[in-house]
């Protein structure tokens, strides 16, 4: 018998659609990532890129993903109440004061970079000024993706999702670009990391311009008023705040990461500790962004809305039906990178400059990473339901202390386990914020049926045993004989083998996870499943 997930559905549901458009995005993302290993590998260049990119990327992160825009949501769908117009005057005055005080923080990095940046990742002079001259082109990118982000709140909070999702898609494509069409004319690798700098900050550019057209296409248009007294700068600011001070302990714990691993790799020379971390968190992002962003964005619309009109019985369900949603997807794929690692590396990554010795660097922290997906993904969902609330002080205080159990987990461990320990503290981290995320809730008179939730995810088990004995079948029986056979018989390269071996695994496991799921009667892979059918079917109606 079927076990009806109860509660509203809107948000898992809106939220598939969304899952979609940011897969479409990932899989790009895959494809950048290759050409970016192949073309560089994890040596210096590979190094400084990844360091340079990740500054301007954390504020970014904390801006345009973050309190920003969850901040922006709940005060600009106050303003909408009291009118369309209010709301436009509203929007447009947030982003006069936004862009002003973006183009000062930018002018400032720009004017001292080249004076704490090269102390902050150590290395050689060379490896310093390299990171310098990258980060003063790429900084750009705050100003482009925080004024992004107010426009696709403003889609959002419309439940418009289509054409924000095509932000990230965007930006892959400028990747894309540059490997396809400058780079056969280039071979000089420093010449190559350049010119992709600049295409990435193009791609910003298109990114903003992109999202202000479809906001004014819908008549949503921002007005825009430099007006340092508007009511709405301060509200907003006042919510965002300790959210931006909470978000800022989890940017200074980057920092701290970027210093650890760049301490890291050079005591370890070749090494490749700082890419190594990199490419493993961004195989972990494919799962987090797909279903974590995208529940995250869709949730909290929903949320404000049962809170605008009285119903705030609907939110505990809300949460608890996106929680257990969140663990039916994300649990699956904890377990395939985990088992699966090495081969996914070889897949995505090897060839060129990228052999399978960074493979094994780059091992230990993914499967590290990746036991934390599930609780990285609803640490967004959490998060944005604290928000819907206008709380972002609990936030603060836990992500405080997740911030210092971090560092102090990654400076004990790096010894041992040496650039493996920030992936570790990483994925600690991250389960300690859940637990007190979802403790704290009952402050806000949410008592999420923990109860209910559980015998959810009870009734995943056997779907995952089914899931995590075929992967180590795959992995320990299948792949090296279908390896020596290939290699023998067929003469494939190794790359091919592995893409062969990670399909063989992979295509089955799906089958067989979603199989054992609807047997024992799982809602989650109903509502999957039933999407797909219903959309199937009217095709062939169309017809």
């Amino acid at each position: 018998m079927t076990n009806k997930v109860p509660g509203n559905e809107s948000s898992t549901k809106r939220s598939l659609a969304l899952s979609f458009y940011t897969f479409l995005s990932r899989i790009l993302g895959l494809i950048r990532d290759h050409f970016m290993a192949v073309s560089f590998g994890t040596g210096m260049v590979a190094s400084a890129f990844s360091v340079a990119y990740r500054l301007p990327n954390m504020f970014r992160n904390l801006l345009a993903e973050g309190t920003l825009s969850q901040s922006f949501m709940p005060i600009f769908s106050e303003y909408e109440k009291m009118g369309v117009m209010e709301a436009r005057v509203m929007a447009g005055t947030v982003l006069s004061f936004l862009f002003l005080c973006l183009s000062i923080f930018v002018t400032f990095f720009w004017l001292f970079a080249a004076q704490f940046l090269p102390t902050l990742v150590g290395g050689t002079p060379e490896y310093g000024n390299l990171v310098v001259e990258l980060s003063l082109v790429l900084f750009f990118l705050i100003m482009t993706a925080s004024l992004s982000s107010i426009f696709m709140s403003i889609s959002n909070s419309h439940h418009k999702y289509f054409v924000p999702s095509l932000s990230p898609i965007i930006l892959n494509f400028s990747y894309l670009a540059v490997f396809l069409f400058v780079f056969p004319f280039y071979h000089e690798i420093k010449d190559r990391v350049f010119y992709l700098a600049y295409g990435i900050v193009c791609g910003g550019v298109l990114q903003l311009l992109v999202q202000g057209w479809f906001v004014y296409k819908n008549g949503f248009g921002p007005i825009f008023r430099l007006d340092f007294k508007h009511p709405a700068i301060k509200k907003i600011f006042k919510l965002m705040l300790p959210a931006a001070l909470g978000g800022s302990f989890y940017q200074i714990g980057l920092l701290v990461d970027i210093f650890l691993a760049n301490y890291i790799q050079n005591q370890n020379p070749g090494l490749g500790a700082v890419v190594s971390l990199d490419y493993s968190q961004r195989l972990v992002q494919l799962p987090t962004g797909i279903i974590g962003v995208a529940l995250a964005t869709t949730i909290l619309p929903s949320l404000l809305k049962d809170l605008r009109e009285g119903r705030e019985e609907n939110v505990p369900k809300e949460i608890a039906d996106v929680l257990s949603f969140a663990f039916f997807l994300t649990l699956p794929a904890s377990i395939g990178l985990a088992v699966l690692g090495e081969t996914v590396l070889d897949s995505i990554y090897y060839g060129g400059r990228w052999d399978h010795l960074a493979t094994l660097t780059a091992f230990f922290p993914l499967v590290f990473y990746s036991l934390a997906i599930p609780f990285y993904s609803i640490n967004k969902v959490l998060v944005s339901s604290y928000y819907a609330f206008s709380d972002t002080k609990t936030p603060l205080r836990i992500q405080l202390i997740s911030f210092v159990l971090s560092v102090v987990v990654s400076i004990s461990l790096m010894f041992f386990l040496k650039h493996s320990a920030i992936a570790l503290a990483s994925a600690l981290s991250a389960i300690v914020t859940s637990s007190l995320l979802l403790f704290y809730l009952k402050a806000h008179q949410v008592r999420i049926p923990f109860v209910t939730v559980g015998k959810r995810i009870l009734k995943m088990v056997p779907a995952l045993f089914g899931l995590f004995f075929w992967l180590l079948f795959s992995e320990w029986v299948i792949k090296p004989n279908l390896q020596t056979w290939g290699t023998n018989t067929l003469g494939l390269s190794y790359a091919s083998l592995s893409r062969l071996s990670l399909t063989l695994s992979m295509v089955p496991a799906v089958i067989l996870y979603f199989g054992i799921a609807t047997y024992t009667g799982l809602s989650e892979s109903e509502i999957i499943l039933g999407r797909f059918l219903r959309k199937w079917k009217q095709k062939k109606e169309n017809k």
